[in-house]
């Protein structure tokens, strides 16, 4: 094997440096050069980044090391020592290679250093210290890197990319995960999919890939990461990091009971049967007595709720049927659907065109305030070259610019006010208003989760309380006016029809 062929191994040791400019490319191109003076034919180059894993790193250097021995090459080009040997192992190993083999070379071009197996003493001593600096850095690097994981875990964040159906945002300076709008009820759905008696791993991949719940480079997700996903405790709001788990910040999109019903499934070797235990008036009744939340119960088949605080008075409260309670949530949803779905539509239209007009009011007047705004600034700068020119006194000149500056900041203030914000809520009306005549029919359609069903609630009523027996439904202020009208019109279509 001829003795002047050699093989490059490339490394950036961080994100920052590719994103300076000094990529793996550059670095590549100037080991080249360095060949090509040395008169050495390359005939492969390995790359290494930092941003990969370190298994991912160890293996890239594992191939590299395999070439160069399966292929008898003689020369190892590399950067500096730091590029190529990041712990005692790497150099170990290196130092095998070399002393195996008087024709062999490591070429570290920045250091003007090149070591062989009859290499001098100083040589090698130059050599043992700039790979005990390598493993320091990296060591420093993890210590540092670690602090950082210890803080945002504790402050309940998970230091690493979340799992399918979350995305990451930054809010107040901080990157958080949150779900994702687009595919958190597709990993619900999943999730439910692989309870059912065929549901395996296999389904649940099959169906994510037909929704198109890829990889972030777009391919599709292994059996073992979707394996990997069903067990992540980070859908339930706890954060596994390097084999410890923490409290998590983030929004649970998966049940505890539907978590576990999959864990005992994977583990047990057989299908589960997962009794969901979702009350749709979970989290929306509260006692009339002590303001907290109801909880609901199974008793004898059917769902019971009552509150479980130890004040006298709600002990003494009696437990009442789910089903009692939504009769009066239907009738209340009833009473929301005007007779006349034409007059409903009449009045969204007109809200939309109000809206419209009203933006567009908002618009001129932003525009006017503008225009002033200008007006006064260039006022201000002719004042500034009278002063200059020696028209105006200096006396009068911080008088007026005094002046001009408070009307700007009148101006300013002005324009934020008129500035569009009652937008989302305008908008919010009107759908609220669309949806108050659908919503009986959603609560009482069995193919609706539970989930979307306190939703509707949510949106069209202030409170539900429970006391005494009895069940109190408060509509918000626009549903409120929404049932008046709706009365009214059932009431003049009733006086028609008996007239």
């Amino acid at each position: 094997m001829a003795s002047n062929e050699a093989v490059i191994l490339a490394r950036v040791s961080s994100k920052s440096q590719e994103d300076e400019g000094y990529s793996l490319e550059s670095q590549v191109r100037l080991l080249e050069g360095y060949c090509q003076n040395k008169e050495l034919h390359v005939k492969a180059v390995f790359k290494i980044t930092e941003t990969a894993s370190k298994s991912a790193q160890r293996k890239v250097f594992k191939q590299a090391m395999g070439f160069i021995e399966e292929h008898d090459v003689k020369n190892l080009v590399v950067e500096k020592v730091d590029r190529h040997v990041r712990n005692l192992h790497d150099a170990v190993e290196t130092h095998d290679w070399l002393t195996a083999d008087e024709l062999r070379n490591a070429h570290f071009v920045k250091d003007s250093l090149i070591m062989h197996k009859d290499a001098r003493s100083q040589e090698w001593l130059n050599w043992g210290i700039r790979v005990v600096m390598a493993k320091n850095y990296i060591d420093n690097l993890r210590e540092e890197a670690m602090k950082g994981w210890a803080e945002k875990l504790a402050q309940g964040w998970l230091p690493a990319v979340p799992p399918p159906g979350y995305m990451t945002v930054t809010e107040h300076g901080k990157r958080i995960h949150v779900p994702n709008p687009d595919t958190f009820k597709v990993i619900q759905k999943v999730f439910k999919l692989y309870l059912e008696p065929k549901g395996t791993v296999q389904t649940v991949s099959d169906e994510m890939h037909r929704q198109g719940i890829g990889t972030r480079s777009g391919r599709r997700h292994a059996l073992s990461a979707v394996h990997d996903m069903l067990k992540n405790p980070f859908y339930i709001g706890i954060n596994r990091f390097d084999g410890k788990d923490y409290p998590g910040a983030q929004k649970p999109i998966i049940s505890k009971d539907l978590f576990e019903a999959v864990q005992a499934k994977m583990h047990g070797g057989r299908p589960v049967k997962f009794r969901k235990h979702n009350p749709i008036l979970k989290g929306m009744v509260t006692c009339g007595y002590c303001h907290k939340l109801i909880t609901w119960q199974i008793q004898k088949g059917n769902l019971y709720g009552s509150c479980q605080r130890r004040l006298a008075e709600c002990k003494q409260q009696k437990m009442m049927r789910e089903t009692a309670v939504n009769e009066v949530i239907e009738q209340m949803l009833v009473d929301l659907v005007s007779p006349s779905q034409t007059v409903i539509a009449w009045l969204t239209n007109l809200l939309k065109e109000d809206f419209k007009t009203g933006l567009d009011n908002q618009k001129d007047a932003i525009t006017a305030i503008d225009q002033c705004i200008a007006r006064v600034t260039r006022m201000d700068e002719m004042l500034y070259d009278d002063k200059l020119a020696g028209e105006v006194s200096v006396e009068r000149y911080k008088e007026k610019h005094e002046a001009f500056l408070a009307e700007i900041k009148e101006l300013n203030n002005k324009r934020g006010k008129v500035n569009p914000e009652y937008q989302a809520k305008y908008m919010s009306g009107i759908k609220i208003i669309e949806l108050s005549q659908v919503a009986h029919d959603q609560f009482i359609d069995e193919n609706i989760d539970n989930d979307s069903k306190r939703d509707i609630l949510t949106k069209l009523f202030e409170s539900l309380e429970l006391k005494d027996g009895f069940v109190s439904v408060n509509y918000t202020k626009l549903t409120k006016a929404v049932a008046r009208k709706s009365g009214e019109t059932r009431r003049i279509y009733a006086k028609f029809q008996n007239a």
